[in-house]
């Protein structure tokens, strides 16, 4: 018999932006339910929720700050990042803080695993094996899918599922009906209703993956693509368009020799993404949270860290032999011979491209990445390829180290539908359909970072629009994630786009380490964060506000504290032993009943942990550039809040030059601000439409 067909929300798709949009969902309706409080999440395959289809890495530049952001908004990707992660390193870890990002190595079947642990924890949440094929509208609303149930689908309980266990050939939803001549039973479609519905398709959405000459559809290797989806959308009057995206070859580390290659360790001292990590150590005795009071949902971080056994990765070499190797392959290269006409990530290019863009290189360094403690698998990180097989057998094998590596996997490039994102809000919900949100690499996109963050707004506005409330809008100088959504929302995608510190204006703001100071409150506020999580703001809060009193009543070289840190070469380990001092002149006093002025004993554990000094020691050394960004924020704000009519037809405008009118009937800007930051938008026209919209 079919299942629940009536839910609050509907996610379609579990990667990293369909598992935190169901996560963000769920969290936010356990509470406060609409009609009955639940949240689907429809997937292919539910035992591949979470996987990391390419590098089995978590964060990096500016893509930590994400990661972090998302963290302190309650999401699950730093959590299982830090469960499950192999190394950590912050990279620019030489220079000022808001151009560091925290990075891990992740084993990347331990990930999924947990990413489905996380999921589970939450009894609202129905995971649902199948394909959505239709959507139903009313008065042009969403109001619910057309559901395919799957075979891989088992009457086993998603939350009594034991990780890395077989799915089965039976089914949980829909009912069996078998051919007229006894052939495999066919599922019956069935309509899933719900007011919002979250669609993040990957590079599923008519996938097809390239290996020299080979073409297979798929939007992974080994699993099928999602080939109606375009078509409904277009059905819906959505503009498609298509990217690329790719992948390098995976080795056997047994084969490699690794020897006399440079060695890339973690840090000695890893940095977690997220503020519940370690927390049971952390926290201590200053607060009543216990490990028992933290939940299952951070049980796997809250005490040892790092959780698992750290390793190492290497760093290897192209040459001038291999690079002649390729261009004397291009012709069997689908980038270059026509096979693939649509654009890949230029930021992360493949080998054919840093070959051709870069003729004058000689060599190009190739990380070599280990995916799992439980597998030999090698990621050759920085020779994406979708070169045929024996090509990219003789470019491995030219390699230092790599003469007699074997190839597990070969690259690949895989072609995919998207929504050209001019089409959405900055809440992540489309304009021609409201209820009908869109995340991840749909929308223009490449990283599982990017995913996550447009993931998370795109389920708390999808529960927000079924309340009938205002949907959350992050603002440029609030996060990272406010930058990428209003950057999708005011240009058009050439390229796969990607996250850097340098589309930020206002980073020094956007640090990772303040994360939470910026937007712990607004996940509370939206019932995102939990008590637990509250409770561990709360105790970092205070223990900086005290560590700053402290800082300003002590003095050292005949100036407080305070000033010192300000100084150029302290560090967060300088400042840590500058508190250890006068802990010690503090201890050693009491010890011989001496008098003593200091009151470092005083200070919470907390005050030492190395990320409450870090983010301390950060706003003291940056305080005048972070207060001068402050104050160009305020002279922003009008007019980047200043709303425009999103039913305006600016060809209507007297005065405005034909181009901005057509790029602005095209992006539909709700702000002026956004309006601004188009392309064929220059002052004086933004001039026009104020005085058009003020009569």
């Amino acid at each position: 018999m079919p299942g629940r067909t009536d839910y609050d929300v509907i996610v379609i798709g579990g990667g990293h932006a369909g598992a935190e949009a169901a996560w963000a969902a769920a969290n936010m309706l356990r509470d406060r339910p609409v009609r009955n409080g639940r949240v689907a999440l429809v997937t292919m395959d539910p035992s591949k929720i979470g996987a990391m289809s390419c590098n089995p890495a978590i964060g990096g530049l500016a893509k930590g700050q994400i990661v972090r952001e998302v963290d302190a908004l309650g999401g699950l990707m730093g959590l299982a990042a830090d469960a499950t992660g192999i190394q950590f390193r912050v990279l620019n870890a030489s220079k000022g803080p808001a151009v560091r990002g925290p990075r891990c190595q992740s084993d990347k079947y331990r990930y999924a695993d947990e990413v489905q642990r996380l999921l589970a924890t939450r009894e609202n949440l129905d995971i649902l094996a199948g394909t959505v094929d239709e959507f139903f509208l009313r008065d042009g609303r969403m109001t619910g899918v057309v559901y395919t149930p799957s075979a891989a689908c088992n009457t086993t309980p998603w939350r009594e599922r034991q990780a890395g266990e077989s799915w089965g050939d039976s089914c949980c939803s829909g009912e069996y009906f078998t051919g007229p001549h006894g052939e495999d039973p066919i599922l019956a479609p069935t309509r899933l209703n719900a007011r919002a519905v979250v669609l993040t398709t990957g590079t599923f959405m008519r996938g097809l993956m390239h290996t020299g000459e080979a073409q297979t559809p798929g939007g992974r290797v080994g699993e099928k693509a999602a080939g109606t989806i375009s078509d409904a959308l277009r059905k819906l009057g959505f503009e498609l368009g298509r990217l690329k995206t790719g992948t390098p070859p995976r080795l056997d580390g047994r084969t490699l020799d690794v020897a006399g290659l440079e060695l890339q360790p973690g840090d000695d001292r890893p940095v977690p993404f997220s503020d519940m990590t370690g927390v049971g150590e952390i926290v201590g005795g200053q607060s009543s949270l216990s490990c028992s009071a933290i939940g299952v949902a951070y049980e796997k971080v809250a005490g040892r860290f790092p959780v698992l056994e750290q390793r190492p990765c290497w760093i290897t070499h192209t040459n001038a032999e291999i690079h002649e190797l390729i261009r004397a392959n291009l012709d069997r290269a689908p980038m270059y011979n026509g096979q693939i006409a649509t654009a890949g990530p230029r930021y992360c290019p493949s080998i054919e491209d840093k070959v051709v863009r870069f003729a004058d290189r000689t060599s190009h360094h190739v990380f070599l990445e280990p995916e799992s403690l439980s597998t030999d698998e090698i990621y050759c990180n920085g020779i994406s390829t979708s070169l045929p097989g024996d090509v990219q057998e003789r470019i491995v094998r030219q390699m230092p180290g790599c003469e007699r590596a074997t190839i597990l996997r070969y690259g690949y490039a895989v072609e995919y539908d998207m929504v050209l994102p001019h089409q959405i809000d900055a809440t992540a919900m489309t304009k021609r359909v409201p209820g009908l949100f869109l995340a991840g690499q749909i929308n223009g996109t490449t990283g599982y970072e990017e995913a996550a963050g447009q993931g998370l707004v795109a389920g708390v506005n999808a529960v927000r629009f079924v309340r009938d409330e205002e949907p959350m809008r992050l603002g440029r100088d609030e996060a990272y994630i406010g930058v990428l959504m209003d950057d999708l929302v005011t240009k058009t995608p050439r390229e796969p786009y990607r996250m850097f510190t340098s589309r930020a204006e206002f980073r020094l703001l956007l640090r990772a380490d303040n994360s939470d100071e910026r937007l712990t409150p607004m996940g509370r506020g939206l019932g995102l964060v939990d008590d637990a999580r509250w409770q561990v703001y709360e105790a970092r809060r205070s223990a900086m506000d005290a560590l700053r009193g402290y800082m300003d009543r002590q003095r050292v070289d005949g100036v407080s504290l305070t000033k010192w840190a300000r100084r150029p070469r302290v560090d967060v380990d300088a400042l840590h032993a500058a508190l250890s001092s006068f802990s010690r002149v503090a201890s050693d006093a009491a010890k011989w009943g001496a008098e003593c002025e200091t009151d470092a004993d005083t200070l919470p554990p907390l005050a030492y942990d190395r990320r409450t000094l870090a983010s301390v020691l950060a706003d003291l050394q940056y305080a005048g550039y972070i207060d001068r960004q402050r104050r160009e924020v305020e002279q922003l704000r009008d007019q980047e809040a200043s709303p425009l009519p999103t039913d305006l037809d600016y060809a209507t405008v007297k005065g405005l030059r034909s181009e901005a009118a057509d790029v602005l009937n095209q992006f539909k800007p709700t702000t002026f601000g956004q309006a601004g930051r188009l392309a064929g938008v220059n002052p004086a026209d933004l001039m026009v439409v104020s005085l058009a919209v003020g009569r």
